[in-house]
């Protein structure tokens, strides 16, 4: 295994803010929106924090929330990492804040999105996100394709539940679309991971390529009827079992919008912060902040 010196990735909350309202949601370990936009992470903060994080071994920047297009410096953000950086760039989102000159800005950019898809059953996607945004979804899908925008939904397995993934495979396999399997973690699914057993098994048995990547993901691949490859990647949370060596291996920390610095979700105590001014002769401090979290992530 690859030895690991300094975080890989670095999540970018530009926002706890969202118009979902997803009973599963926990925010990154945030507190829950309270309504004011106080929040927003500033485009200049980000900029100013990522140059000073150049060469210590990150590689790829994903953004999030909360609804980071709701932020609406994010869109600045991911233009200025796709033009001044060569890190990988990814952003999980609901798309509903996306129109045209979005998406144009967007295509002009390597940006790989994760989209929100708590269903592909209209009723029950309302049921869980409280809106009546799935038309405006399956629009946006569409505009995407077009746009030769890359993507993969994403989907939380609210219980250990074959059914309610089964329902899902044939819009994957109608839209050839990939799938990132999230389970849903809480104090209950924390105590009985039945999650990894059920999934496991069922993938085994459609798909025709496994790979376990260890840190914390296991890869499928599946032929589609149309004879087009989809993969869908299921995320093997540590936090079920409190597997600490995989969860550093896997090398993702999150920059929050107050400029917290936080290793771990289940411990938002062990958060840093940035609480010094952002200026030129305080970029080696801004690295040591996050060398200080990674020294400091020794246990879950």
């Amino acid at each position: 295994m690859e030895s690991i010196g300094f975080w890989r990735i670095l999540r970018v909350l530009t926002t706890n803010a969202c118009n979902y309202k997803c009973v599963f949601c926990h925010n990154e370990g945030q507190a829950k929106y309270d309504g004011s936009y106080s929040d927003f992470l500033k485009f200049d903060d980000f900029k100013f924090i990522v140059q000073s994080l150049q060469e210590t071994g990150l590689r790829e920047i994903q953004f999030s929330g909360g609804e980071p297009f709701m932020n609406p410096e994010t869109i600045q953000m991911i233009v200025w990492a796709n033009d001044n950086t060569d890190l990988e760039i990814g952003c999980a989102t609901n798309t509903q804040f996306f129109d045209d000159d979005v998406i144009n800005i967007l295509a002009k950019t390597r940006i790989k999105l994760q989209i929100q898809f708590p269903s592909s059953n209209q009723r029950k996607f309302e049921s869980i996100t409280k809106t009546n945004l799935f038309e405006p979804l399956l629009d946006n899908l569409k505009k995407l394709r077009q746009s030769k925008i890359e993507f993969s939904l994403n989907y939380v397995l609210l219980t250990p539940n074959i059914n309610d993934f089964q329902q899902i495979l044939p819009f994957l396999y109608d839209n050839e679309i990939g799938l990132k399997l999230l389970p849903y973690v809480n104090d209950k699914t924390l105590k009985n991971n039945e999650f990894k057993k059920f999934i496991i098994q069922f993938l085994d048995s459609i798909s025709f390529k496994y790979e376990n990547q260890n840190n914390g993901s296991l890869k499928w691949w599946l032929d589609t009827p149309s004879g087009k490859v989809i993969a869908i990647k299921y995320i093997d949370s540590p936090c079920f079992e409190y597997e600490f060596d995989k969860c550093k291996n896997y090398a993702e920390v999150r920059l929050l919008p107050n400029l917290a610095v936080q290793s771990c979700l289940i411990n938002p105590a062990d958060n840093l912060k940035i609480d010094f001014e952002l200026c030129e002769e305080n970029q080696t401090q801004v690295k040591q902040v996050f060398q200080k979290a990674w020294q400091n992530f020794t246990h879950c």
